[in-house]
């Protein structure tokens, strides 16, 4: 059975529209006229459904450069099929073999709250908003009609609209559509509602109530003879054009709107699009049609005629996208595209030329498993990253220091949290070695070598001050047991795991309590002994990628890199085969770029050159295959790497003095662009989310007195640094790790 279709045996359809309604935002208001793009607006936050693990991934949008940035994953139903927000940004709608989950939208972060889950039709295929954002509209494919819900302003709950309309319009509360309704769409004005129908080859067309969202049959439109199974639908901004795309013909078929009935009428012969195009999409000008082509693995773009709607192709071949292309979408500025590729797992990013309709692609970025559905929301303010607070694990100290950070120079300041208490400093296990800040900045957690434990903290979301969260109750201490010598803690993207490196070459692995942020072991073996799972010879430092998919060890004894996959619902490791040898000596640090594409592993070298380890990540299954010319040489013993944000740079700490700057190219190879002189011996080194700064913990050259933080501002065009004024910033004696926390508006 073909691949796509395999949750209801047959075709389904899994656009979502911006607005999750009409295919564009930004219109005259009224049903003639030309289209006008919006100004002022811009995309904030993006949402795609992950059919095959269940989950939803939200990222944030550079409003600039169209780059995604991951932000997380939330799990939602089995097999989530489609992603619909309201026009107001505050909520979001999937469709799963539950139902219909309703989500809450942090509007400074983005950040999905789950709300509740009701029951649909049968066989639920797409949920679709309307542009007044009141109420919204569920396509049932297994039962042959529409559910409509009117939302609640404040909440986000929908409550069921009855059908009252008798036996021949109504199923039950449920308003009867064709055989096999995929999708529906709204005009820009909220008075029609047009809905594929997959299996009668046709389109049904609704009037309305916008007082009570119910709706009223405007009649049934056939397609043109030889076009079959309508997969996708999406109305212009002015409203005056249907467009449909069929994944049975190969093509797309037009129809024109009466503004009056709103009944549909054929504006001339279906023109060729690719093979099974599933997702059709018009821009918010009005003046471009995008076709994702499910079968040819590529995009049609067309041209609008504005008097007729007639479509005219732009150039002489479709544009080339992922594998299995299933959902397209246009932002919210016109500027860019978005497409999920269902079977390679990832997003494919495109930037529109305004006069042509000409798409360039720019990059893709790696999701979840089965990228099916896509929707974004917009507003008048570009998402902003700031960093707000720093930690520094002092391995002689026993403390972990905080620092607030300046968001304009990058300085640092100390942050007391003992009051009247003697140092500022909040007291650890024995020996810290590692620091690690949640997603959200409410937990941080420290791995203690010398007394074998994880010790977990929440964060005043003020002052940046640590409070130690009691994780066992009335047991003795405040801290959870770890294997022996831990040395690196991780935090997963959705905030739900903590990742441990033992010294006895293991993994532990806990869940997060999101309330208290308290740990508990996971048992990643099930009924074989132990809890842990095997890693290379003494695993230094773990990293998550940023879909949350997988993970990867340095183990600094034999030199290698192992890879696991995450488990979405027990946080359980399991290796994806060796661990690969990194290609030099003393394997110490591993980072992640955050389009989740390239690991960069550390070789320290000891007495010999060290060198960067850089491999490409398969989406599908974690492994890992260095990249050409990989290793890259990078003297002076490094220790530590870090990938700005916008993953064109990577930052390496060396042991002599020293902080050398790569550039990324689009392959991951590393070409060395500036070294910048750090104090005494640096260990480890971050870059703040916004991508302004970076951080260089460095011990003293007597390992006896305290420590610093080296900062620096980064050249966003060259990556290169220069010094942060009051640079270096003291720690406590011997810091071993810096972490970085920040917020998202």
């Amino acid at each position: 059975m073909n691949t796509k279709y395999a949750w209801l045996g047959v075709s389904a359809l899994l656009i979502i529209s911006i607005l999750g309604a009409c295919g564009g935002t930004g219109s005259d208001g009224g049903g003639g006229g030309l289209p006008v793009t919006p100004t002022g607006i811009v995309p904030r936050f993006a949402y795609v459904a992950n059919s095959t693990d269940s989950t939803v991934s939200m990222y944030t949008v550079n409003a600039v450069t169209g780059q995604l940035r991951h932000n997380g994953y939330v799990t939602t139903g089995a097999n989530p099929v489609s992603v619909s927000t309201d026009p107001s940004g505050k909520f979001a709608y999937v469709v799963n073999n539950s139902g219909i989950t309703a989500y809450t939208i942090n509007t400074n972060s983005g950040m999905l709250k789950r709300a509740a889950t009701l029951v649909s039709g049968t066989g639920s295929a797409s949920v679709t908003i309307d542009p007044s954002g009141k109420f919204a509209y569920v396509a049932n494919y297994g039962s042959n009609d529409i559910s409509a819900y009117s939302i609640n302003a404040v909440t986000g709950a929908l409550s069921q609209i009855a059908c009252s309309g008798g036996a021949s319009s109504c199923n039950g509360s449920n308003f009867l559509a064709g055989t096999s309704p995929i999708y529906i769409t709204i005009d820009p004005t909220g008075k029609f509602a047009y809905v594929a129908n997959y299996n009668s080859h046709n389109i049904s067309a609704y009037r309305i109530d916008t007082d009570s969202g119910a709706l009223t049959s405007a009649g049934t439109s056939t397609l043109m003879i030889g076009t079959n199974n309508p997969d996708s639908i999406s109305v212009d901004p002015s409203g005056q054009f249907v467009y449909v795309a069929n994944w049975g013909s190969n093509d797309v078929s037009v129809f024109t709107i009466n503004a009056t009935t709103g009944a549909l009428t054929r504006a001339g012969a279906a023109i060729v699009a690719g093979t099974k195009p599933a997702s059709i999409i018009v821009d918010p000008s009005g003046k471009f049609v995008y076709v994702a082509n499910w079968g040819s693995n590529d995009i049609s773009v067309f041209t609008i005629n504005v008097t007729s709607g007639a479509l005219t192709k732009v150039g002489t071949t479709n544009v080339a996208a992922g594998t299995s292309p299933n959902s397209v979408i246009i932002d919210a500025s016109g500027k860019f595209a978005y497409v999920a590729n269902l079977a390679s797992d990832n997003v494919s990013i495109y930037s529109i030329d305004a006069g042509t309709g000409t798409l360039t692609a720019l990059t893709t970025v790696t999701g979840r498993n089965g990228s099916r559905a896509i929707a974004m929301t917009k507003g008048t303010e570009a998402v902003t990253y700031t960093p707000k607070f720093a930690y520094v694990a002092n391995s002689l100290s026993n403390t972990v220091s905080t620092y607030a950070i300046d968001a304009n120079t990058g300085a640092l300041s100390e942050v007391d949290q003992n009051g009247s208490a003697a140092g500022t400093a909040v007291a650890t296990g024995t020996s810290p070695g590692s620091v690690s800040v949640d997603p959200s900045g409410k937990f941080a957690y420290v791995a203690n070598i010398g007394s074998n434990t994880i010790s977990a903290y929440a964060i005043d979301a003020n002052t940046g001050a640590l409070s130690e969260i009691d994780q066992n109750g009335s047991a003795a201490g405040n801290a959870i047991v770890a294997g022996p010598a831990p040395e690196s803690v991780t935090v997963d993207p959705s905030g739900r795991f903590a990742y441990v490196t033992n010294s006895n070459n293991t993994i532990s692995a806990y869940t997060i309590d999101t309330v208290s942020g308290a740990l508990t072991e996971i048992d990643q073996n099930g009924p074989l002994a132990g809890t842990t799972v095997s890693a290379g010879v003494t695993p230094r430092s773990i990293s998550i990628d940023p879909s949350g998919k997988f993970a990867y060890v340095a183990n600094q004894g034999d030199s290698s890199v192992s890879a696991y996959t995450i488990n979405v619902n027990t946080g359980a490791l399991t290796s994806v085969g060796t661990a690969i040898a990194a290609g030099g000596e003393f394997t110490r640090s591993v980072s992640i770029d955050p389009l989740g594409k390239f690991v960069f592993a550390v070789n320290h070298g000891g007495f010999n050159p060290g060198s960067i380890a850089v491999y490409g990540i398969d989406a599908g299954t974690g492994t890992l295959t260095p990249v050409s010319g990989s290793p890259f040489v990078s003297y002076g013993g490094p220790n530590s790497v870090n990938i700005d944000p916008t993953g064109k740079f990577a930052y390496v700490s060396n042991s002599y003095g020293s902080s050398w700057v790569y550039q990324i190219s689009p392959f991951g190879r590393l070409t060395p662009v500036d070294i910048a002189a750090t104090t005494d011996e640096p260990v480890s080194i971050r870059v703040d989310p916004s991508g302004k700064f970076v951080y260089t913990a460095s011990n003293s050259a007597t390992y006896i007195a305290p420590g610093s933080i080296s900062g620096y501002m980064i050249d966003s065009l060259t990556g290169s640094l220069t010094a942060i004024a009051g640079s270096p910033f003291l720690t406590g004696i011997r810091p071993a790790n810096i972490a970085i926390s920040g917020s998202i508006r």
